[in-house]
């Protein structure tokens, strides 16, 4: 007799990265990749900073995403050598 075991399910853990100064093309980039991870069912998000900051509109938006993100999974920081203004925020 054969049983019906259920596939193993590996939890993954996504990594967004933030390097440099936050603008516009950072901006695109960060909304896109939280998308993803919404997307794919990720139960985890690492988000390592490493940034001066940047603008603040560019800021606002990332920090607005997260948010919305955090009411779904588990959003975790991680800085690196420099993080300042919108990379803090």
């Amino acid at each position: 007799m054969i049983w019906p075991f259920p596939p193993r399910f590996h939890k993954q853990i996504a990594r967004i990265e933030i390097n440099g100064a936050i603008a516009a093309a950072t901006r695109n980039r960060v909304l896109e990749a939280l998308k993803t991870v919404e997307e794919r069912g990720f139960p985890v998000l690492l988000l390592r900073i490493d940034s001066p900051g940047g603008t603040v509109g560019d800021s606002q938006e990332i920090y607005s995403a997260l948010r919305r993100l955090q009411a779904k999974i588990k959003v975790v920081a991680s800085f690196g050598n420099i993080s300042a203004s919108g990379g803090v925020y």
